[in-house]
């Protein structure tokens, strides 16, 4: 597994240590489609994305639900062609994935086949986005895992402590929405089909391959995808976030609670800032730091982890732990941050964060489904496929000045929520709220 991983990191090292893109990599326009083709025969593996830009990020739709239902249905349904015992028969023998899902942003399809099933595959796919069934069997299930999921969203204190720093942090922005029961119990089939037949416009189509693909090749399959209408959808800027700093919650348990969840919120880079790449080397410093002084030398939390968070130009740094002495773990998390601000880290450390960072995204991108992924996001969030390739020398060329220069920056003005019993901590007194701050 090392030598696959380290073999994969070099062949896109030599490509970008000289900030050059691979030239096995194409952006063109095909029948008014945006694509993305990486054509590459280093195994038998393609994968597609299809993604569909467009919904309430936008202000067309206030329903949150809408987009993930419509696109989980159609790809579970089949469609003409392949109704949904046969589309199901023929996926299996083809050895063929095809999945749907959607957000707030973007409805997003994908394919994963072998190149010698690609033209079978690419037939059912293809098919299943222009002639979707919406079968009730399948409707009234991702209906029942949906308000199950969300019934079940106070139950896993360290997801829901983490969700209720995420929507306090977002404050009142349009963009602070996630699926109710109310709109997932009163979502009827004809909803996503109108939703389904409004968003699926080439204009707002990114398409994009990884494997052993001609250019001639998707350019002949896309040509079916002009059935879809064109529209004029301008990709607008997507709204961005004010935060809500400075906040402080405390959600009780009972006294038998194990433990104290807490998630700590501050501001970050976007993808497209100056400060993105030094602030991503900051972040791999300072998790190895929370483990070594909050679990290793002091055993205050089993595992406290800093980890970027967000999308689009908005983006947070999310810091979370879990202690039965949450005020102390969170004055050594604390002193942390403010060594980060005060001191330069030492050449080991800045070699390692690097090698780290860059190594964790290449065993990431292994798959090529997974480099689809990857290219989409880059293309439709920062609007720049390109970054992909760029992580080596933006990350090699990192100084520890400016690592410094990101944690003064972004370190700031912390929200904060606490979840646990209140015999861990003097709760509910301004003195205890006083704790949780950090300027």
């Amino acid at each position: 597994m090392k030598t696959t991983i380290l073999a994969i990191a070099a062949l896109f090292i030599t490509a970008a240590a000289s900030a050059q893109i691979p030239n096995d990599v194409q952006d063109f326009t095909t029948h008014g489609i945006h694509v993305i083709l990486r054509s590459t025969k280093a195994n038998q593996v393609i994968g597609v994305i299809a993604g569909f830009e467009g919904g309430l990020a936008y202000g067309e739709t206030a329903n949150a639900s809408v987009a993930g239902g419509t696109a989980g249905l159609i790809s579970m349904s089949g469609s003409d062609k392949y109704p949904k015992t046969a589309y199901r028969d023929s996926l299996a023998r083809l050895s063929t994935s095809i999945a749907g899902n959607g957000n707030i942003y973007h409805m997003v399809f994908t394919l994963r086949t072998i190149r010698p099933n690609f033209n079978s595959a690419w037939s059912i796919f293809s098919d299943v986005l222009l002639h979707p069934h919406y079968d009730t069997l399948e409707a009234q299930k991702l209906q029942e895992q949906s308000m199950k999921a969300i019934e079940a969203r106070e139950y896993d204190p360290e997801s829901y402590s983490a969700f209720l720093a995420d929507s306090i942090w977002k404050g009142n922005s349009p963009l602070n929405r996630v699926p109710t029961m109310a709109e997932v119990q009163n979502m009827t089939i004809g909803d996503l089909q109108n939703y389904r037949n409004a968003q699926f416009q080439r204009s707002r189509l990114v398409v994009v391959v990884v494997g052993d693909v001609s250019k001639q090749e998707i350019e002949s399959k896309l040509a079916s995808l002009e059935a879809l209408p064109q529209g004029n959808f301008s990709w607008p800027q997507i709204p961005v976030i004010t935060p809500q700093t400075d906040q402080y919650d405390f959600v009780p348990k009972p006294h038998d609670f194990p433990t104290t969840y807490v998630n700590m919120r501050s501001a970050s880079a976007a993808v497209r800032d100056p400060t993105w790449w030094s602030e991503r080397i900051l972040l791999e410093i300072l998790d190895k730091r929370l483990f070594d002084e909050v679990r290793t030398k002091r055993n205050l939390s089993y595992s406290p982890e800093a980890y970027p968070n967000g999308n689009y130009t908005n983006f947070d740094i999310s810091i979370a732990l879990q202690s039965i002495y949450p005020d102390s773990a969170a004055q050594v998390v604390f002193n942390v941050l403010r060594n980060l601000q005060n001191e330069t880290v030492s050449p080991v450390d800045l070699r390692h964060a690097k090698e780290g960072r860059i190594t964790t995204y290449y065993y990431i991108a292994q798959e090529n489904l997974r480099q689809a992924q990857l290219l989409y996001t880059d293309q439709v969030e920062a609007r720049d496929w390109r970054l992909f390739f760029r992580i080596v020398p933006e990350t090699e060329k990192v100084t520890a000045a400016q690592v410094r220069d990101a944690a003064n920056r972004y370190f700031h003005h912390l929200t904060f929520v606490l979840m646990g019993p209140e015999a861990n901590a003097d709760v509910g007194t301004p003195a205890h709220k006083d704790v949780y701050h950090f300027e």
